[in-house]
C-alpha cells in the first residue's frame, strides 16, 4: 500500500480540532495532485500501444460505470 494514503489515513483518525483538519486538507490535497500526476503519466507511458481510440473508449465506459454507482448510492 501507498505510504502517502497510510500517512494520509493516520492523520485523518488524529484529527482534534479545526486546525488539524486544515492541515489534513493540505495533505490530502497533495496526495490527489501526486496520484493524478501518476495516471497522467502511466497514460502517457501505454497511449502509444494502446492508442487514443482504446484510451477513450476505456475512459467513456468507466465514466458510464461511476455514473451507474453513484445512481445507487443516491
Amino acid at each position: 500500500m501507498d505510504n502517502d494514503f497510510l500517512t494520509l489515513i493516520k492523520r485523518i483518525k488524529e484529527v482534534k480540532d479545526l486546525d488539524e483538519l486544515n492541515d489534513l486538507k493540505e495533505l490530502s490535497d497533495n496526495f490527489l495532485r501526486n496520484k493524478k500526476r501518476e495516471a497522467i503519466l502511466t497514460l502517457l507511458s501505454i497511449s502509444e500501444e494502446m492508442g487514443e481510440e482504446e484510451i477513450l473508449k476505456s475512459i467513456n465506459d468507466l465514466s458510464g460505470y461511476l455514473k451507474s454507482i453513484a445512481r445507487q448510492g443516491s
